[in-house]
């Protein structure tokens, strides 16, 4: 099948995963499928041997691999490797996500989620649950939004956020990832906003099934780097986020408005205040019964770095 046009394009970032990429891409090749793939590969000029474990999995498996071997990062310049730089390079009607410290676990992941697709072309985003391990692969819990296979409505995939679903179990059409709205770049990160314009195209199933490994607090990982960073940076993270889902919401003119305030209020702006120690403000609605349910030390910590009294 390697000379087929391929049905789906696996599109995978790396950067500095040396010790985790064989992982993912054992479970790309592992995968039992009646169609064709292709394994889309980008290396974001890495200097700690990912390239290196890349080039022999593409050597061993001739056809199979179409790689991107970058000699200077891009990263640093343009945060959003996966949608500029990636999606353009698919040839296949669906994409499958997979970033390199993360890995598919289940050999029918594809087999399953493109059957469904084809069944149900009113389908634009399919997605599964996932284990959360360790980055030495130790069981923290699941990933888990509901217990069966349904269809996520809309506003609860907007109010879950990026973390609702796993980045890894991503199926989507191709046409949409390479046509993304305007407000996709208003984020600096993919994960929230990719899901908003994939759900927001069709309807999203959910395969409660586990078929993938979702990493967290990998070193260098997007989530390790944001809460390592400055206020400054975490502020503009979130002012980021509103302007996109302002922008979303009057580009399907409100058809999600309650799920959309939400995010705003409660996810956003409720972050910025809190990084501000605006307590004055929390302490009023929409944000006090949520301030509230912070933990009384945190809070205190809050006043108390408001007053100059504290650093926090």
């Amino acid at each position: 099948m390697e000379n087929e046009q391929p049905l789906v394009s696996i599109v995978c970032d790396t950067f500095h995963h040396a010790p985790y990429i064989r992982d993912a891409l054992e479970g790309f090749l592992a995968q039992e499928t009646s169609f064709s793939t292709e394994i889309i590969m980008h290396d974001d000029a890495s200097t700690d041997g990912t390239a290196d474990i890349i080039r022999e999995f593409e050597r061993a498996h001739p056809g199979r691999f179409r790689c991107v071997y970058r000699e200077q990062n891009i990263y640093s310049q343009d945060p959003k490797i996966l949608e500029h730089y990636v999606f353009p390079l698919a040839r296949g009607k669906y994409v499958a996500i997979c970033e390199g410290d993360d890995y598919w676990t289940n050999p029918r992941k594809l087999q399953m989620q493109i059957d469904y697709m084809e069944s149900h072309p009113d389908c634009a985003f399919c997605v599964s649950s996932a284990e959360m391990v360790t980055p030495e692969k130790g069981h923290l819990g699941w990933v888990r939004p509901y217990e069966s296979d349904c269809d996520i409505p809309m506003d609860e995939l907007i109010r879950g956020g990026g973390g609702f679903v796993p980045t890894a179990s991503i199926v989507t059409r191709t046409q949409l990832a390479q046509n993304r709205a305007p407000f996709c770049d208003m984020a600096d990160v993919d994960d929230a906003v990719l899901q908003l314009w994939f759900g927001a195209n069709g309807t999203t199933h959910y395969f409660a099934e586990p078929t993938c490994a979702y990493r967290y607090e990998v070193p260098g990982s997007w989530t390790k780097t944001f809460f390592a960073s400055d206020r400054a940076s975490r502020i503009r993270h979130h002012e980021g986020m509103i302007r996109a889902l302002k922008a979303f919401n009057e580009q399907f003119g409100g058809k999600w408005q309650d799920a959309v305030d939400f995010c705003i209020i409660h996810q956003q702006q409720f972050e910025i205040l809190r990084l501000k120690n605006d307590v004055k403000t929390l302490e009023q609605p929409p944000f006090r019964e949520q301030y509230l349910q912070l933990p009384r030390h945190r809070r205190l910590r809050m006043r108390l770095a408001r007053l100059g009294i504290l650093r926090n």
